[in-house]
């Protein structure tokens, strides 16, 4: 067991990717196994922050007293057999991407900070571009080794309905408390994930830390594609993006598996470091598809050219992948919006204003069309990118510091509306600390009690993840 004890080598572990302030911790215990860490957890009963590789947007890696305990020592990785494969919480979705690379196996999930940690994607349900197709983080877990606050162990399997019992290692039993509440129907990451007949595998997914600990987690993984196509298409007006992306979830003739957007002002920012971009680009749409066998390639493409004639593209100007280098430009394109976002947010000292709310199919253009008018008429700075597929976009509110509480009034705004279309005000980031009060809102105080009722049966005296959801 490595313990951290002075303020200098605790302070990393008091920061992440929020910029969130105000992380207070007793000491940092990095244990070496799960032995380790199970003994802490039985003989210590101060409160436990799990830190994660730190990517986390909403804070919620940032402690509120009590202990930090790092898993960076579980970083292990078996090889892929049979469609699977083992991997311990702190590898990175990088490490375990360059690893499949040499076999034939593929894990969709692609969230746009590839540093995160798998354990980490686990805890807020993340998702990326290619969601639109494959889906979330929780579809690809198969089973997790898993430790409660009270140390005790429970390897969870997929299939193992919430209806039967959870049977720990020990002996003992935890049942799913009798509860009415469910979850929204569109992509969401806010609160536990409650469904009828769900696995016990789905609760514990986009727990936000607050419910056990991943000390070894199964992800499933799919055939290697042969190849991915992919392409940039620009557009005069905004609106001739939001309605090629209806038209294409439409129809079965060209199936993306990404359809990430980018509005003008995210262009203006990428014009710095792409000054190829159209100049009378107005909005992008990175698009890409997955291609089972090479020899399909061609007319997967030629299907493409052939859907988006006469839609409204400036299609001359628009970019197409020849080979596999242009599909890792395309994709650097693509995080590249983020990353500028979080810089200029760092020279600025500002923390992340970030939205990270998504609705069903019916309300995708009413919610275009009502960010538009909202953000244009609050004349604060922003950008909009990120999952058009999913409904789900990334609004980054870019304040003046005078105009700081306008945002917030905005951001509330925003999450009003969106819960009134019954949507979700956090879709793959969590709710952590930061988002607190929307989660309330969305789901109303009975509601907050019964998931509390699912906190209290598997972390009764609320050691695990202090402030994060309640």
């Amino acid at each position: 067991m490595i313990r951290k004890t002075s303020k200098e080598t605790i302070a990393p572990y008091l920061r992440d990717a929020s910029n969130y302030s105000g992380g207070v911790a007793e000491e940092v215990l990095i244990p070496e196994n799960p032995e380790e860490l199970t003994e802490v957890l039985k003989n210590d009963s101060r409160p436990v922050t799990i830190a994660g590789a730190g990517t986390g947007l909403t804070a919620s890696r940032i402690p509120s007293g009590g202990i930090i305990i790092s898993l960076e020592k579980f970083n292990e990785m078996e090889s892929p057999e049979n469609g699977e494969v083992w991997v311990g919480p702190a590898l990175t979705l990088t490490e375990l991407q360059e690893s499949l690379n040499h076999s034939d196996w593929f894990y969709p999930p692609n969230p746009t900070e590839t540093n995160a940690s798998i354990g980490g994607t686990l805890a807020t349900n993340a998702s990326g571009s290619r969601s639109f197709k494959f889906g979330v983080t929780r579809d690809f877990v198969h089973a997790a080794e898993c430790v409660l606050s009270d140390g005790r162990k429970v390897l969870i399997k997929r299939g193992h309905k919430i209806s039967e019992p959870l049977c720990m290692d020990d002996g003992s039993q935890v049942r799913f408390p009798e509860i009415t509440y469910t979850s929204p129907k569109c992509k969401n990451t806010a609160g536990y994930y409650v469904q009828p007949e769900m696995d016990w595998l789905d609760l514990f997914i986009g727990s936000d830390g607050t419910l056990g600990i991943f000390t070894k987690i199964c992800l499933k993984l799919i055939p290697q594609p042969a190849a991915f196509l992919s392409g940039v298409l620009f557009f005069g007006e905004e609106k001739f993006c939001w309605d090629l992306t209806t038209a294409i979830k439409s129809q079965s003739f060209v199936s993306p598996c990404s359809l990430e957007y980018f509005d003008r002002y995210s262009l203006e920012v990428l014009r710095e470091k792409y000054p190829n971009i159209p100049s009378q680009a107005k909005a992008a749409l990175f698009f890409e598809e997955d291609v089972e066998k090479q020899e399909m390639y061609d007319a997967k493409l030629e299907n493409w050219f052939n859907f988006l004639e006469d839609k409204n593209i400036l299609l001359d100007e628009s970019w197409f992948s020849q080979n596999e280098k242009d599909n890792k430009t395309f994709h650097e394109f693509r995080h590249e919006i983020p990353i500028l976002i979080n810089e200029k947010n760092s020279r600025a000292g500002r923390e992340k204003i970030g939205t990270d709310m998504a609705v069903s199919d019916n309300f995708f253009i009413e919610m275009m069309e009502f960010y538009e008018k909202t953000l244009s008429q609050s004349q604060i700075p922003y950008v909009i990118f990120g999952h058009l597929g999913d409904n789900h976009l990334h609004i980054n509110l870019l304040p003046k510091p005078d105009q700081l509480p306008l945002a917030g009034s905005v951001y509330d705004e925003i999450a009003q509306k969106i819960i009134s279309w019954k949507g979700t005000v956090s879709a793959e980031h969590g709710i952590g600390k930061k988002k607190r009060k929307y989660l309330y809102e969305m789901v109303g105080q009975k509601n907050i009690d019964e998931l509390k009722k699912i906190k209290s049966v598997l972390d009764p005296k609320g050691r695990l993840g202090k402030g994060n959801l309640f």
